[in-house]
């Protein structure tokens, strides 16, 4: 019992090591010509539904909700990986970017490591509101 709780107590120290790493790499990044990535949020999809990007690429991810309902860009693991400059713009812990009706949301970020992650928005997944997204 006491070693499960002690790798309990490791964990947030991690995260706060890694979130450090993150902020430092920030400062380094020149955000002045990020290369524009447009995803539209439309009832029930993502257009286009499957992104690429590279790492260590600077990026501007320009959301835009077409539909009637709101929607979350929900990409737990991408962000994870990714340094992002506009970290005010993501919702529920880091994890997505919810964009109301008819509005659009800017994302800077830098991703870092190469992968195949999931996307989808966390109220419509059901729907097959869904996703994907390749760091090269």
């Amino acid at each position: 019992m006491r070693l499960r709780h002690r790798a309990v107590l490791s964990v947030p120290v991690l995260l706060g090591a890694a979130a450090v790493s993150h902020a430092s790499a920030a400062g380094a990044v020149d955000w002045s010509k990020p290369e524009a990535m447009r995803v539209e949020l439309v009832d029930y999809r993502f257009i286009p539904d499957h992104l690429t990007f590279r790492h260590d690429v600077t990026y501007r991810l320009h959301l835009e909700n077409h539909g009637k309902d709101l929607h979350e860009f929900t990409a737990p693991a991408f962000f994870a990986e990714a340094i992002v400059r506009t970290a005010g713009t993501l919702a529920n812990g880091g994890e997505e970017v919810v964009v109301q009706p008819g509005e659009t949301v800017d994302v800077d970020l830098v991703p870092q490591r190469a992968g195949h992650y999931e996307l989808s928005c966390a109220d419509h997944d059901w729907d097959g509101m869904v996703g994907s997204i390749d760091v090269q």
